[in-house]
C-alpha cells in the first residue's frame, strides 16, 4: 500500500496539477491531505477544481485546516473582511469566490481522526478514516496497519504549531496511540522520532518554507513488512506561470501588501508571508490583527526589503 501526504497547498493549483502528474506514474493508493487546501492565491475556483479532480482520481482522507477554519467562521459569523485591505483583503477574495457548495465542502471536513486498516469485503486491506470523536481506546489497536494520526497543527488543536512549540510535539508523541503522527501548518517539511513514534510533516504543497521556492513539497507513505517506510519528495513547477496568475486575478488589488509578501515567499521559500504580518503586530503593539493602517503595513514592506 503507497499513501501520498500533502498539506498546506493555500491554493496553489500550479503545485498540485504537477504532484498529481507526478503520483499518477508512482500507483498511489491513495492521498491524505492536512488541510489548508485554499486562501492567498489567485482564482480560487481553478484551485477547487482540481481538488475535485484529485477527489474523482484517487481515495482522499483530508482534514480540515486553520485556513478553512477562518472561511467557516466567516460564513457562520461576518468578520468584516475588507477588499483591498492588507489585514484581510486575501481572505475576502478568496471567500467571495468559493461557492455555496465549497464552503459545505469545507463544513463537513473533520478537524482530525486517524487512518486505521481494514480488510474490506473482498478481503483487501483498505484505509478507512475514524473521526477523531469516534476514537476508541482499541480503534489504533485494532488496525491491521500501523495507525496513522492526522491532523493539521496538532491533535485537537488546529492552529498548534509544533514549529514554533517544540515541546508540545513531545508530549503529543509521548501519548500517541498511532504509530506515526501526520501534521503540516508550518510549511516545513521535517520528520522526527521520539518514544517509538514518529512525526511526519510533508512540508507545503503550495509555499514551502525551503530557501529555494518554485518547489512542492510532499511525502509518500510505503507499508512494507507492516512498517511505513517514508519518502519525501521537493519537485518543481511553473512558478513563472503561477505567478503570472496573481497578475491576471490583480491580486495586489485585493491584498495589497499581503499579496506581494506571498509573491515574494513563493519565489525564495524565506517566509516573508509570516515576516511581514510579524512585523505589524509590532509596530501595532497587538497580538491579533485588526484592520489596521496600511501605512503599517507599507512600512513593515520597506523594511523588510
Amino acid at each position: 500500500m503507497t499513501l501520498a501526504v500533502i498539506s498546506d497547498l493555500h491554493g496553489n493549483y500550479y503545485a498540485l496539477s504537477e504532484v498529481m502528474e507526478f503520483l499518477r506514474r508512482q500507483q498511489i493508493d491513495g492521498i491524505i491531505g492536512l488541510g489548508d487546501f485554499v486562501t492567498d492565491g489567485p482564482f480560487p475556483q481553478r484551485m477547487m477544481g482540481v481538488l475535485r479532480e484529485m477527489q474523482e482520481e484517487f481515495p482522499c482522507y483530508l482534514v480540515r485546516g486553520n485556513r478553512e477554519e477562518y472561511l467557516l467562521e466567516n460564513l457562520w459569523q461576518p468578520q468584516n473582511w475588507k477588499a483591498g485591505s492588507s489585514t484581510s483583503g486575501l481572505l475576502d477574495y478568496t471567500f467571495r469566490n468559493l461557492t455555496e457548495q465549497d464552503l459545505k465542502f469545507f463544513e463537513q471536513l473533520p478537524t482530525d481522526g486517524v487512518l486505521i486498516g481494514k480488510l474490506d469485503e473482498a478481503g483487501k486491506l483498505v484505509p478507512v478514516f475514524v473521526p477523531q470523536e469516534e476514537v476508541t481506546p482499541d480503534t489504533c489497536r485494532e488496525s491491521l496497519f500501523p495507525a496513522l494520526r492526522l491532523c493539521h497543527g496538532a491533535p485537537g488543536e488546529i492552529r498548534g504549531n509544533f514549529g514554533l512549540h517544540p515541546e508540545l510535539l513531545l508530549s503529543h508523541l509521548e501519548n500517541l496511540d498511532a504509530s506515526i503522527l501526520l501534521g503540516g501548518h508550518s510549511h516545513k517539511q521535517e520528520q522526527k522520532e521520539y518514544a517509538g513514534k514518529t512525526y511526519l510533516n510533508p512540508g507545503s504543497l503550495g509555499l514551502a518554507l525551503d530557501d529555494v521556492g518554485g518547489h512542492a513539497h510532499f511525502a509518500i507513505l510505503t507499508l512494507e513488512n507492516s512498517t511505513w517506510q517514508i519518502e519525501c519528495f521537493q519537485i518543481p513547477y511553473d512558478l513563472e506561470g503561477y505567478l503570472a496568475e496573481f497578475d491576471r486575478a490583480e491580486l495586489e488589488t485585493h491584498g495589497s501588501v499581503l499579496a506581494r509578501s506571498l509573491k515574494r515567499t513563493l519565489t525564495c521559500g524565506i517566509n516573508y508571508f509570516y515576516l511581514t504580518v510579524k512585523r505589524v503586530r509590532e509596530l501595532a503593539d497587538a497580538l491579533a490583527l485588526t484592520d489596521l493602517d496600511e501605512e503599517l503595513w507599507e512600512k513593515a514592506e520597506r523594511e523588510l526589503k
